[in-house]
């Protein structure tokens, strides 16, 4: 079995959407979400460590990681933290996925990032 990895005809896409927030530990100060345009998405393949790709949101919020083999990733990208930790930082939003026919194409839930207005 191939590990995961670039090399195949499989695909990763998605969409990121963002919600501003007068107070970002408060959801009830949100605005409409709207698409999270030059957005940076990592993507990890099978138990590696650090990112093994990099690309950016369109103008639309959307994304791809192309020419895949099957196996498993791991989808990241980065939000401002809503926990209210202080001080505050960036926070994790990710998606575990398996791509699992050398074609197949798997659409992501939409990845929900959050700032200040």
């Amino acid at each position: 079995m191939q590990t995961p990895g670039e090399g195949g005809r499989g695909s990763i896409v998605g969409h990121i959407q963002e919600e501003a927030r007068l107070v970002l530990t408060n959801p009830s100060t949100a605005a409409a979400p709207y698409a999270a345009t030059d957005h940076d998405v990592f993507l990890i393949y099978g138990e590696n460590i650090g990112p093994d790709d990099q690309v950016e949101t369109n103008h639309q919020g959307d994304f791809v990681f192309p020419w895949l083999r099957p196996g498993d990733y791991t989808v990241y990208t980065y939000s401002k933290d809503t926990s209210g930790v202080v001080p505050a930082r960036d926070m994790v939003v990710l998606q575990a996925v398996t791509i699992e026919s050398n074609t197949q194409t798997v659409t992501l839930d939409t990845l929900t990032v959050f700032d200040n207005i």
